[in-house]
């Protein structure tokens, strides 16, 4: 912020084109994108590692995906202070189909592996093509966070025999895995679950006391960095067996990289139904989820810049693919670097692509250090990750917004644990999140299951204006849902809106995106519920609408929604019409 004279300027006032950007332009950033790349590298190093052993691959391989996409990422774009690479929510996924591929040996199923993430990457990159990036807005919010609260757990349960350090094959099935926990417990090592332990509690204690920390000196120390490396250094202390510690070979181009088995792949037609759902699997995880991050990193962005969802979808696949060729894991843009990287200074993507030479550094003369590290440290990182996937928090979180929110999270969550299978989980959740919103459709409708999916898959537009002028706030709606500047609203576009849910949203954002106008023109929105439900996905997109509209100085009101009752007090939740017949006629 500066100031001029008795003017402040403001982030808000500076225009498009001096907002950084990327590519050459973005260079001239290079002293805040090359010092935030440096501090992302030293907390990014544990975790890429930490995520490699929790996808069943070597450590090494975890690094290898993030220099890779950090090599890639910047030049495709598609988003601005993302920092990409291997992500702990898609561990799982990966250490499952290793499991399924190769039969329960890992080393035999992670070159198989690759191969379908190769794939995957390829696919990405056709769907990009078909600007399949908007069908995101498909995923409901309730299941996307219930995947989320299951990838935590499954990490956590996963973890426990290394934290612990009893060694046990890898289990697919999470009941057994559950099962085992006891005997587990009994058959620990005291030592070796004493630095897994305390890494675990100086996690939480360390970045609990830095995040109440008003200084700016708290945000520049990369906690899991310190925490791994006061564990490695009680591990040297106490001359730790190497089979407790992290394993980097010395000469990479030699023994670390691990090379896709193609050959095998296609000539085993026992294993294509296992590729399959290895690759479709993959392919809505990853796509889910980067989408998901890159959408919440924008509302963090100091900047207010937009990322391009179609354009990270590319970027992800050229990077999954680039990725598998050398040995990498599967590459999605991370929530937790990604806020790191804008807290301390980053902005553009060079930042990611510095990230990625200090890793690059790291990983090529520091592989004693490295060789130092505790599986157990590493176990208690990854618990603390899938921790704040699935706490306390998340719960309330998704509670306040209403409890068929989270009767819905939970489904996908014991389906995925019951089953060990994600894709199962998100199926049965979203077909869950169907059965509800037409339950509550044919409730307030007389038309029956048929008019109801009607409502809910049709096409949300009834029309876009009415020709009637201009209209003054005031008189639109008593309880109207207004946001950006109070005034007249002087020829607005008056969208009128049937029921809107995840499932038609897509058709809603393909029709405002018809309408909007360019960043510095005047514009005033009137979004008209006229409809039977809105539900929690669609409540926060037409929210999220309204914050462009006043990021770009224009207005935006809700019409209408004073004729539907919240399932709970939460502004963005799930609304039902409690007025029988055509609300049109009161917009």
């Amino acid at each position: 912020m500066s100031t001029h004279g008795s003017q402040t300027l403001t982030i808000d006032d500076i225009p498009e084109k001096e907002k950084p950007q990327n590519g050459v332009a973005g260079l001239k950033h290079w002293r805040y994108d090359l010092m935030a790349g440096l501090q992302v590298a030293m907390m990014g190093i544990p975790l890429s590692l930490g995520i490699a052993i929790a996808s069943g691959a070597p450590p090494v391989c975890g690094v290898i995906s993030a220099i890779i996409a950090g090599f890639v990422f910047p030049f495709l774009g598609g988003a601005y202070i993302t920092i990409s690479g291997p992500a702990a929510g898609l561990a799982p996924a990966i250490l499952a189909s290793m499991i399924l591929l190769g039969n329960g040996d890992l080393a035999v199923g992670y070159p198989l592996a690759l191969v379908a993430i190769c794939i995957v990457g390829v696919v990405q990159v056709i769907l990009s093509l078909f600007n399949a990036g908007r069908f995101a807005l498909f995923f409901p919010i309730s299941v996307v966070e219930g995947m989320l609260m299951a990838i935590g757990m499954l990490i956590i349960i996963k973890q426990i025999p290394a934290f612990l350090g009893y060694f046990t094959p890898p289990i697919k099935s999470i009941p057994k895995a559950i099962l085992l926990i006891p005997e587990q417990i009994m058959g620990m090592n005291p030592v070796i679950c004493s630095i897994g332990a305390v890494s675990l509690v100086l996690l939480f204690f360390l970045s609990g006391i830095l995040a109440r920390i008003k200084a700016t000196w708290a945000k520049f120390i990369p906690v899991p960095l310190v925490v791994t490396f006061l564990a490695g250094l009680t591990a040297w202390f106490l001359g730790l067996e190497e089979k407790y510690l992290i394993h980097v070979p010395s000469d990479l181009f030699e023994h670390g990289i691990v090379f896709p088995h193609f050959a095998e792949a296609f000539s085993r037609p026992d294993l294509y139904w296992a590729f399959l759902l290895t690759i479709i699997t993959l392919v809505l995880i990853d796509g889910t989820e980067s989408l998901a991050t890159i959408q919440a990193i924008d509302k963090i962005d100091p900047f207010k810049r937009k990322s391009d969802p179609n354009v990270t979808l590319r970027a992800m696949g050229v990077s999954n693919t680039a990725s598998s060729l050398l040995g990498g894991l599967t590459i999605i843009p991370g929530g937790m670097k990604s806020t790191t990287n804008m807290l301390v200074g980053g902005r553009t993507l060079w930042a990611n692509f510095y990230y990625a030479c200090f890793q690059l550094i790291f990983l090529l003369f520091a592989t004693t250090l490295i060789n130092q590290i505790p599986k157990a440290g590493l176990a208690g990182l990854l618990i603390w990750v899938g921790w704040k996937l699935c706490s306390h928090k998340v719960f309330q979180r998704i509670f306040s917004v209403g409890k068929e929110q989270m009767f819905i999270a939970l489904v996908n969550v014991v389906v995925t644990l019951w089953t060990s299978d994600l894709l199962e989980g998100m199926i049965v959740g979203t077909a869950t999140k169907i059965v509800l919103l037409v339950k509550d459709v044919v409730r307030v409708s007389p038309g029956g299951v048929g008019a109801a999916l009607k409502e809910l898959f049709g096409n949300p537009v009834i029309r876009i204006g009415d020709g009637r002028g201009a209209r003054d706030v005031m008189t639109v709606a008593a309880n109207a849902v207004l946001r950006g500047t109070v005034g007249e609203m002087k020829n607005p576009y008056k969208i009128y809106l049937s029921s809107v849910t995840c499932m038609n949203l897509v058709k809603l954002d393909a029709a405002l995106k018809k309408i909007v106008v360019p960043e510095g023109s005047k514009a005033n929105y009137m979004l008209i519920l006229a409809g039977k439900i809105y539900d929690h996905t669609s409540m926060e997109y037409m929210h999220t609408f309204q914050d462009r509209a006043i990021d770009a100085g224009n207005t935006s009101v809700l019409v209408g929604i004073e004729h539907f009752r919240g399932l709970s007090d939460h502004a963005l939740a799930y609304r039902v019409s409690q007025v029988p017949g055509n609300l049109a006629a009161f917009a």
